[in-house]
């Protein structure tokens, strides 16, 4: 059983209002569409982590960063808790840079995300659909 909780950050990428979602492979998850992101590590700022994480995944440079959203801890996606951080402004191209644990990156419309969503994305995209800064 979990003892603490981890907390994840991940990037909400928008292009002409579709969000960016990667297919996830080989890890927790795959199979499933999935925001870009992972865990913040000690002494990283949420900003920070969601920039390392972008660049790392998909070669984007994130020029400018808002936290969007917090989600409770889930205990089915192992007690994680979400922060979503918008990138409001970016520069460079998307690409697979980890092919080990993403199989491909693509824009979907806010109003027809596919089904099979990463249950670690699932409530980070509702808080963020919704508009508003989720913290019950």
């Amino acid at each position: 059983m979990t003892t603490h909780v981890r907390v994840g950050v991940q990037a909400i990428v928008r292009r002409d209002g579709d969000i960016l979602l990667g297919l996830r492979a080989n890890c927790f998850g795959a199979g499933t569409w999935g925001l870009p992101g992972g865990h913040l590590e000690p002494n990283e700022s949420l900003r920070g982590a969601a920039r390392r994480e972008l660049a790392e995944e998909t070669g984007i440079r994130a020029l400018d960063l808002r936290v969007a959203c917090v989600t409770d801890p889930d205990p089915a996606a192992n007690h994680h808790m979400q922060i979503g951080v918008e990138v409001t402004d970016y520069t460079g191209d998307v690409h697979v840079r980890e092919p080990d644990r993403c199989e491909r990156w693509q824009f979907w419309p806010l109003d027809a995300l596919p089904d099979d969503l990463f249950i670690s994305s699932v409530g980070v995209l509702r808080s963020f659909r919704n508009g508003t800064l989720h913290y019950p």
